[in-house]
């Protein structure tokens, strides 16, 4: 809602809405990846190293989103910030789904 206060044209939201279905499916991958290392039974640091790569994995999905949303006409600002902000976002509901699969 605060995002469509900034972006208020039709491409942007559709911009938006893009940026809104690949951060759902990176954010089900990442999840995916810290999932094996609950219960403690991993080895010392393992959830750290997973969190890392998923961290790393995002990172790698933002550098390479940005001359796809130029490709496929997107509102460039519009679909980097609001990808930016639903990873955040997401990135901070992972503890508490962490702690609510254990």
């Amino acid at each position: 809602m605060i995002l469509r206060t900034f972006f208020r044209t039709v491409s942007e939201h559709n911009a938006m809405l893009v940026s809104a279905g690949l951060a759902f499916a990176v954010q089900l991958g990442s999840y995916a990846l810290l999932r094996p290392a609950r219960g403690g039974r991993g080895a010392a640091g393992a959830l750290m190293i997973r969190w890392a790569i998923g961290a790393l994995v995002r990172f790698v999905v933002l550098v390479l989103y940005a001359p796809l949303a130029r490709v496929m006409f997107l509102s460039l600002d519009a679909a980097l910030v609001s990808l930016v902000t639903f990873f955040f976002l997401t990135m901070m509901a992972e503890p508490l789904l962490l702690e609510y699969d254990r």
